[in-house]
């Protein structure tokens, strides 16, 4: 959602002191257009499980049969690829390479690629995480969308306001306008929802990464996710993997794109049980999926 304006504020002595700070390997909106990580692939044929668990809200229940409708949108469409449940993981892609020693069995692992990205370590887009987080989940389809489309046009396109953020429900629209423009044909497949639950989350990832192999944004609340040191703050992310290991304990893997000089200190690439993502994104619930 929206950062407090108070906290912007109080992020300004820390932009100062760390506006030279970039880490190694990460897309910066001023790098010069560099050719894809991996040639495109045709995205998997959309689907949709039909036998929805029980216990989801009727909100989600009614989305899913939306999106069920606008499956046929994502066929053939070509996109940085994944590694799905049965597939083996590339180890040259930085989603593999960023989770490292935490991505699960090949045949209960659903990873969408992506690209790293990290928003303008200053002042003036301090607040710029809704624009990173689609900049992230456009990568998907489009590995050089983040040198074709500037931060700050993005930021325009989801009415952001650089004081206080975007809303998570005005960024579904531009991202669906950017896949149509980038398809060749209207394409609506994301939407703005809420995760009333625990279950309706962990359905929103099985539809999107598990079933159809591509990313989605959340809201979270930062305080007990790493790199953040504690600091509790509304905050957009986009997220590209869902998987349970041998044990059955079921993982979220996500980019972060905040840089330095907000107080975030961690990896682009972040990996949390989903328990611990939960309750992140309960106290700050919005998704585009």
């Amino acid at each position: 959602m929206k950062f407090a304006k108070l906290q912007a504020f109080v992020l300004a002595g820390m932009i100062a002191a760390n506006s030279a700070l970039v880490p190694v390997g990460v897309v910066k909106a001023t790098t010069p257009a560099a050719p894809p990580a991996v040639a495109a692939q045709a995205a998997p044929a959309a689907s949709i499980s039909t036998q929805m668990p029980s216990g989801l809200s009727a909100s989600v229940q009614k989305q899913t049969e939306a999106k069920a409708a606008s499956r046929d949108q994502l066929a053939g469409m070509a996109t940085m690829g994944g590694a799905l449940p049965g597939m083996k993981a590339d180890p040259n892609q930085p989603a593999v390479a960023g989770v490292g020693s935490k991505l699960g069995p090949d045949e209960a692992r659903a990873l969408a690629y992506v690209l790293p990205y990290q928003e303008p370590n200053d002042f003036a887009h301090r607040n710029y995480c809704g624009a990173g987080a689609a900049t992230v989940l456009m990568s998907h389809f489009d590995a050089n969308f983040a040198h074709k489309v500037n931060i700050d046009q993005v930021g325009r396109d989801i009415n952001l306001d650089p004081d206080s953020g975007a809303w998570i429900k005005d960024i579904a629209g531009p991202v669906n306008d950017y896949l149509s423009q980038y398809a060749g044909h209207k394409v609506d497949w994301y939407r703005p929802g809420q995760a009333q639950s625990k279950d309706d989350l962990r359905w929103m990832l099985n539809v999107d990464i598990v079933q159809n192999g591509v990313p989605l944004i959340t809201g979270v609340n930062t305080g007990g996710l790493p790199g953040w040191g504690g600091q509790d703050v509304g905050h957009i992310i986009a997220v590209n993997g869902y998987w349970k290991d041998a044990n059955g304990k079921e993982w979220v893997s996500y980019v972060d794109t905040a840089p330095p000089a907000s107080g975030y200190q961690g990896e682009r690439f972040v990996t949390v049980s989903l328990d611990t993502f939960w309750q992140a994104v309960s106290g700050n619930s919005a998704q585009v999926w």
